[in-house]
C-alpha cells in the first residue's frame, strides 16, 4: 500500500476520533513541532516519493545557516495554537492533513526541512535531500582511464607471478 494512501486512511481515522470535545490532531501536531520525532521527515520523504520527479525538484534541503529552525517552531506553535482554538468549533486540521497527504503541495515539504533543519545537518546522511551532485565528464573519463590501466597493471603481475610459480614449482593436479 503507498504511503499516500496509508496517511489518508490514518487521517480519515482521525477524523472520526476528532469528534470528542478535545481536538486530538491539533494536539498531536503541536507535539510534532514542538518535539520534532525522527519518524516525520521519514514520513514525509516517502509521501513524496511518487511524486513527478519535475515537482520534486526543488525539494533539496537548505542549509541551516539560510533561517532559524527554532524561529521556524515558534512561528508554527502560534499558527497551530490558533488553529487548536478555531478546531474546538470547527474542523479545520484534519482537512488541512488531507490536502496535504492527497495533494503534496511542496511548500509543506519545505516546511519540514525548515523544521529540521539542524537535525538533518547533524544527522548521517540525509534522509530527505533529493539531489545528486554529478560528477564532471572529463573527471569521470579520466577516472575510468586510471582504473583501467590499474586493472591492467593487476593482470600483468598476477601473470609473472603465475609464471614464476611454474617455474619455481610445478603444479600438479590430483
Amino acid at each position: 500500500m503507498k504511503t499516500q494512501t496509508k496517511c489518508t486512511l490514518i487521517i480519515c481515522g482521525l477524523f472520526i476520533v476528532e469528534i470528542l470535545p478535545v481536538p486530538f490532531t491539533s494536539l498531536y501536531s503541536l507535539y510534532a513541532i514542538r518535539k520534532r520525532p525522527d519518524w516525520l521527515p521519514k514520513l514525509v520523504d516517502s509521501l513524496y516519493a511518487d511524486k513527478p520527479v519535475e515537482e520534486n525538484t526543488a525539494l533539496a534541503y537548505s542549509p541551516p545557516g539560510h533561517h532559524d529552525p527554532m524561529a521556524t517552531r515558534r512561528k508554527y506553535t502560534f499558527i497551530l495554537a490558533a488553529m487548536f482554538m478555531v478546531d474546538l468549533l470547527i474542523p479545520v486540521v484534519i482537512p488541512a492533513a488531507l490536502f496535504i497527504a492527497l495533494k503534496r503541495p511542496i511548500g509543506f515539504k519545505k516546511l519540514v526541512a525548515k523544521l529540521y533543519a539542524d537535525k538533518l545537518q547533524t544527522a548521517a546522511p540525509n534522509p530527505l535531500a533529493t539531489h545528486v551532485e554529478l560528477i564532471d565528464p572529463k573527471k569521470q573519463a579520466e577516472l575510468e582511464q586510471r582504473l583501467a590501466d590499474l586493472e591492467l597493471t593487476n593482470m600483468a603481475f598476477a601473470q609473472s607471478l603465475a609464471v614464476k610459480m611454474q617455474t619455481t614449482r610445478p603444479l600438479s593436479i590430483p
